[in-house]
């Protein structure tokens, strides 16, 4: 505005335009400094990262089921349980339920889903068709078993997913039950900042087919994120089923692992994947970092004797234990529920107060959900 009224009225008295210069100048001289912004503070501070993983240590000594009966305990009933692909984790999860229905009275039977989606439904299949009056499938993806839910619908079986929750669930799933997995790799985030207050490189990995894993990582992420840009993702990657506890997906870590001396941390999404981290740190003498995964079903005596992992999750053995109860309430008719799974962190810290293979409640959660249902022992 200045020069066009400069440019339109030539004729002004030099002593205005100099008063004008006079004042240009001034707003010239004023030091840039004042206008710089200092960054913002991290959200994720050291002293909250400590706080909450020295809390996500403590041991699981509360039951977090639901304090309304689902209802009465139909006798002679039998359900399938069915884990997805044979890893640690879907197959401890399976069992659970089975060992759930046997102790109110039913037949409980696990089988294998071989893997595959089409294995998957071929399971499912099997067992309606076998007159199974539930169905329970654990690390499936609800989507891609949509026709087999149909067909448990459609026979009177309510069926129920473990892990893998879909926002939209296919008509027929009457139940999701899933672990807090965004909290959770949070957590996992909060770890590294409180082991590395001075910044640290990490290694992520993913897998498109667990929806509960990629919930994980959207946790892990965005913890370290709020943790500011001394905490640097150097290399994201996908890593698929098949890499579980095998030699390409040892050497496909290996290779991350020798591309990235500078990273110290290595986000593998799951405990299931801390065997294959195990053979990759052998293979390259990496014992300088540390893996990071959400459940906890049978590494923790390889951390208790010095290996560097950290994981986080339920008592697997209870899972089983939520799908009977969303059964029985769907039996009687009865309102699903939002269960609340609890957690618990487990690094060399406090993995000597644990016994065991894996995570685990520290009181008789069975005789908790027995009590509930109405059922003695």
């Amino acid at each position: 505005m200045a020069r066009g009224t400069i440019g339109r009225r030539g004729r002004l008295r030099p002593v205005l335009l100099g008063g004008a210069g006079i004042a240009l100048l001034g707003l010239a001289v004023i030091p840039a400094v004042a206008a710089t912004r200092q960054p913002a503070a991290p959200k994720l501070t050291f002293q909250k990262a400590r706080a909450d993983v020295v809390a996500a240590r403590r041991p699981l000594t509360r039951f977090t089921g639901p304090a309304v009966s689902p209802g009465p305990v139909p006798a002679g009933k039998s359900v399938v349980s069915i884990f997805s692909v044979p890893a640690p984790l879907p197959e401890r999860s399976a069992a659970s339920v089975a060992t759930a229905a046997k102790a109110i009275g039913w037949k409980g039977e696990v089988v294998s889903g071989n893997g595959n989606p089409s294995g998957w439904l071929a399971a499912i299949n099997t067992a309606v068709t076998g007159g199974a009056n539930a169905v329970v499938m654990t690390a499936g993806v609800p989507a891609l078993m949509a026709p087999g839910i149909a067909k448990a619908k459609a026979a009177g079986a309510p069926f129920v997913e473990i892990f893998n929750g879909a926002p939209k669930p296919p008509a027929g799933l009457v139940a999701q039950i899933a672990p807090q997995e965004y909290t959770q790799g949070y957590r996992l985030a909060e770890w590294v900042v409180q082991a590395a207050p001075k910044g640290a490189s990490i290694l992520f990995y993913s897998s498109p087919q667990f929806p509960d894993l990629i919930t994980a990582g959207k946790g892990f992420l965005a913890g370290i994120r709020d943790a500011g840009p001394k905490y640097k993702i150097v290399e994201k990657a996908l890593s698929p089923a098949t890499d579980i506890g095998s030699a390409a997906g040892a050497q496909r870590m290996a290779a991350l692992m020798r591309k990235h001396p500078e990273a110290k941390y290595f986000f593998v999404m799951s405990e299931s994947w801390a065997g294959t981290f195990a053979q990759a740190v052998q293979a390259t003498s990496r014992t300088d970092i540390t893996g990071l995964g959400t459940d906890g079903d049978f590494f923790l005596p390889q951390i208790r004797s010095g290996a560097n992992f950290v994981e986080i999750g339920p008592d697997t053995t209870e899972y089983g234990w939520f799908a009977i109860d969303a059964i029985l309430r769907a039996l009687n008719h009865k309102p699903q529920l939002k269960y609340t799974i609890p957690f618990r962190l487990v690094d060399k810290s406090n993995a000597k107060s644990t016994s065991g293979p894996g995570i685990a409640n520290s009181y008789d959660f069975q005789a908790a959900w027995l009590k509930l249902w109405g059922v003695r022992k």
